[in-house]
């Protein structure tokens, strides 16, 4: 609890006392998913375009490294998954500024640029687990506390991540945001393959209506994983950090308690 307060002090005299960005606090990195070209891609060229913080036509994806600061970290690692409906990926609301506040909490965030389409973004999402695992130690990560949180159609690449990967690629929790589950069967989750989850979503949603997320919620529940559920009565789709609408800009606290809860915000002891 005392590390945890002196995170909190830390970060809230860089972004009151400082008065800068959380996007700008942090050192990050791109990188290469794939050795070479992603599967399937080779001799394609990348006509990757950025339009209004929007990315489309990906080719080549990679992944943006947020890393918290060392004496901070709690060895939790997050793949962050934006969305945009495998149409362009909203990388900065649903991505860097994600990880920002993750870093807050002392957990090192992945953004994950996915190719879009949906089996190649699936690809993608195993390698970049199997990544992030590989280099655990690298990047002072826990190779069994990496979980991914995506936003609408990320969530159900989250989702999809979780019910169709091998044990190497699976993450170890989830948090699916505005869940959309256009073409899942969520019949595939069983004893083996149900992660820990953390679910978050609006009433008022009408592009991923809110019995979405009930269904994957009632799903997880019955495989008698814990699974915790917030509808808020408003917020929309793609709320993102939600700063802006109303009473729905509380589930980032939710969410982190959750997190403490399972013990992910626990920072190691580092022989002081």
């Amino acid at each position: 609890m005392e590390m945890r307060m002196s995170r909190i002090v830390f970060w809230s005299a860089l972004f009151l006392g400082l008065m800068v960005s959380p996007l700008s606090l942090q050192a990050s990195e791109e990188i290469a998913i794939w050795e070479g070209e992603a599967p399937g891609t080779q001799g394609r060229m990348n006509h990757e375009q950025v339009v209004n913080e929007r990315v489309r036509m990906v080719y080549q994806p990679s992944l943006t490294i947020h890393l918290p600061p060392r004496e901070f970290a709690t060895g939790t690692a997050v793949l962050v998954c934006p969305g945009g409906g495998y149409k362009h990926l909203a990388i900065q609301k649903e991505g860097h500024q994600i990880a920002a506040w993750l870093n807050t909490m002392g957990v090192a965030a992945y953004v994950l640029k996915y190719r879009l389409d949906r089996e190649e973004a699936l690809q993608d999402a195993q390698e970049s687990i199997r990544l992030i695992r590989r280099r655990s130690k690298e990047w002072s990560v826990k190779s069994n506390q990496v979980g991914v949180m995506g936003f609408s159609a990320g969530a159900h690449l989250a989702v999809n991540l979780t019910m169709s990967s091998s044990v190497a690629s699976r993450p170890d929790f989830i948090v699916p945001a505005y869940f959309s589950q256009k073409g899942l069967d969520l019949e595939k989750f069983n004893s083996k393959n149900a992660r820990p989850a953390f679910i978050v979503g609006a009433s008022d949603d009408e592009s991923t209506p809110p019995a979405m997320a009930i269904a994957l919620y009632q799903k997880l529940l019955g495989q008698s994983v814990p699974v915790e559920l917030h509808l808020f009565e408003k917020g929309g789709h793609g709320f993102g950090l939600a700063k802006t609408r109303g009473a729905v800009v509380s589930w980032t606290k939710l969410c982190e308690d959750w997190m403490g809860g399972r013990g992910l915000l626990d920072v190691p002891n580092q022989g002081r």
